[in-house]
């Protein structure tokens, strides 16, 4: 049970810290978007591979904790396979050329909340002429 508790608790400081890391403008989002860039070659690193990493956790946690209150094995297995299926699926994104989802990349959400992006959610190239700088 306590493995349960403390793998729930670190799937959620992950969460938490992907969560702050894209969204927010605080002193530790920005250096923990300075950190991420230095040590993660590819950025589907963090956008895939943080939240992914995160709900795995906290469904192992589940699982573990389902086990130790003896729930039937249908419930366990569903959380087996639905936390299979998030692993295959994150997997499957960080190696596909697919984009990464606006919603989850840092960089993106950045220039949203700074005004660096045109009306069609484009970055702004602020070398054009009548461009303005942003915010």
């Amino acid at each position: 049970m306590l493995l349960g508790i403390l793998a729930l608790l670190f799937g959620t400081v992950i969460l938490a810290t992907w969560y702050i890391q894209t969204f927010t403008d605080t002193s530790y989002g920005k250096n923990s978007r300075f950190i991420s860039t230095t040590f993660h070659a590819h950025p589907k690193s963090d956008a895939i591979g943080f939240p992914a990493t995160g709900v795995v956790f906290i469904f192992a946690a589940i699982v573990i904790i389902c086990n130790e209150l003896k729930l039937p094995n249908l419930v366990i297995n569903s959380l087996l396979i639905l936390t299979l299926l998030v692993i295959l699926i994150s997997l499957i994104w960080r190696f596909s050329p697919l984009p990464i989802p606006r919603w989850a990349d840092a960089r993106y959400q950045y220039m949203k909340r700074h005004g660096m992006l045109d009306k069609n959610g484009d970055p702004i190239d602020f070398d054009e002429e009548g461009s303005d700088p942003p915010r």
